[in-house]
C-alpha cells in the first residue's frame, strides 16, 4: 500500500523561513483604505462582518464602485488595484441570479456608469460547493493578472464552520494563496443574532488572522447603514462611514446617531 505522506526537507524549510541579513522587503502594497486608514494590503485578507441583511454587500458594492469614480466623486471607502495586475475578481456565493445582477446594477449606479470597467470580473457561484468555490477562486488568480479578490461570502468556502480542523484548513488556504499570489482577499462573514460574534470556530479564526475586521450595522429607524472598525491590525480606528438610499442609488451621507444625553426626555415628547 502506497503512502500519501509528503517528504519535506525541514532543514531546508527552516532556512527558507529565516530572516535575511541586510534585506529590506518591498514597500507595502495597500489596495483598500477607509478614511485614508490602511484596511487591506497585498498578502492579507480582511472581512466585512454583520448580521444577515445588515448591508454588508451594499458596502462591498460601494468599495467596488470607488474604483470607477473620479477623485472628487469617491467615497471615503477607497479600493484600487495594482497597475501591473489591475484585475479584481468578485465571487458572489450567496445571491440568486436576479439579485446577483441587481447588485451589479447597483455598482454601476453608485459609480455613475452605464458599463462596468474592463478589469472587473464578477462570478455567481451560489450553486457550487465549498471545495469548488475555492478551486474557482484560485483558478481565476492563476488565469488573470489580479491583485484583489472579493468573496461574498466566506461561509461558502467551508462545509462546517464549527469544525475546528476544517476551519484551520481554510484559514491556512487563505494565508497561502494571499502570500503566494500577493493578492488582497476581501470577504463577507455573518455574525450570530444572539452575541453578534462571527460564526463558529471559523469566525473566531477569521477574527484572529484577518488584517481588518469591519462591522456593518443597519439602523432601521433611520434607514442608514454604518461601517465601523471592529479589529484593525495596520491602522488606528476610523470614524464610521454611513450610507443610505437617496431614491435612485446608495450614497455616502453624514449621520450622527442620537446619544442618551441628546435624546429628548419623555416630558419633552408630550
Amino acid at each position: 500500500m502506497s503512502s500519501n505522506k509528503i517528504n519535506i526537507d525541514y532543514d531546508k524549510l527552516l532556512n527558507s523561513r529565516h530572516f535575511k541579513h541586510d534585506y529590506a522587503p518591498p514597500g507595502e502594497q495597500v489596495f483598500f483604505k477607509i478614511r485614508e486608514k490602511v484596511i487591506g494590503s497585498a498578502g492579507n485578507f480582511c472581512v466585512f462582518s454583520g448580521l444577515p441583511k445588515a448591508g454588508k454587500s451594499t458596502f462591498i458594492n460601494a468599495a467596488i464602485s470607488s474604483m470607477m469614480l473620479t477623485e472628487k466623486q469617491k467615497f471615503d471607502i477607497r479600493l484600487e488595484t495594482d497597475p501591473i495586475r489591475p484585475f479584481l475578481g468578485y465571487f458572489d456565493t450567496e445571491s440568486a441570479e436576479y439579485d446577483f445582477y441587481k447588485n451589479l446594477q447597483r455598482i454601476k449606479d453608485m459609480a455613475c456608469r452605464e458599463k462596468l470597467i474592463y478589469n472587473f470580473n464578477a462570478f455567481n457561484t451560489r450553486q457550487d460547493p465549498a471545495e469548488v468555490n475555492r478551486i474557482l477562486v484560485e483558478t481565476y488568480i492563476k488565469n488573470y493578472p489580479a491583485s484583489v479578490i472579493i468573496i461574498d461570502g466566506f461561509l461558502d468556502l467551508i462545509n462546517n464552520y464549527n469544525d475546528e480542523t476544517e476551519s484551520r484548513m481554510i484559514i491556512n488556504w487563505l494565508k497561502k494563496i494571499t502570500a503566494e499570489y500577493s493578492v488582497l482577499i476581501i470577504g463577507v462573514i455573518h455574525t450570530g443574532k444572539k452575541d453578534n460574534h462571527t460564526l463558529g470556530h471559523f469566525g473566531s479564526m477569521v477574527d484572529r488572522y484577518a488584517q481588518s475586521v469591519l462591522e456593518v450595522v443597519k439602523d432601521r429607524e433611520n434607514n442608514v447603514y454604518s461601517l465601523s472598525a471592529k479589529y484593525l491590525r495596520s491602522a488606528a480606528d476610523f470614524d464610521p462611514v454611513y450610507i443610505q438610499w437617496d431614491g435612485t442609488k446608495y450614497v455616502q451621507c453624514a449621520f450622527a446617531p442620537p446619544t442618551k444625553e441628546s435624546a429628548p426626555s419623555r416630558s419633552s415628547r408630550r
